[in-house]
């Protein structure tokens, strides 16, 4: 299996679990799978409409197409089915931190390849 696909719905984890911390969340595994499934299948419908992990072409439009699109059917998701409130305040931080991570853990081996090439 691709690790692409891996590590981005690790970075949608990633979120809720600190999500979870920050407010002091408890109620166990079940209270994590209620929140991060709306949020997995956005992305992962968005990717696959997108074909971000089946296309070599224009990665950087189809990782931004998916993130836009995947947080977006996430929220409505999340909002419709499990009967809970997404206040701005909530959407700017989900978008923002599935945006940094899905983008910065392709980045950052690329940043440094190219920095251990100008080394060498």
């Amino acid at each position: 299996m691709p690790i692409a696909p891996l590590l981005d719905l690790t970075c949608i984890a990633v979120f809720v679990l600190l999500g979870r911390e920050s407010h002091g969340v408890s109620g166990g595994a079940s209270w994590f799978f209620v929140v991060v499934w709306p949020l997995v299948v956005g992305w992962l419908v968005a990717a696959l409409a997108v074909r971000l992990y089946t296309s070599r072409s224009h990665n950087v439009w189809r990782l931004g197409a998916t993130a836009t699109i995947g947080v977006a059917v996430g929220l409505i998701l999340r909002a419709l089915l499990t009967h809970r409130d997404d206040p701005a305040a909530f959407i700017i931080v989900a978008y923002l931190f599935i945006v940094l991570t899905t983008v910065g853990w392709r980045v950052v081996p690329s940043t440094l390849s190219r920095m251990a090439r100008h080394l060498t």
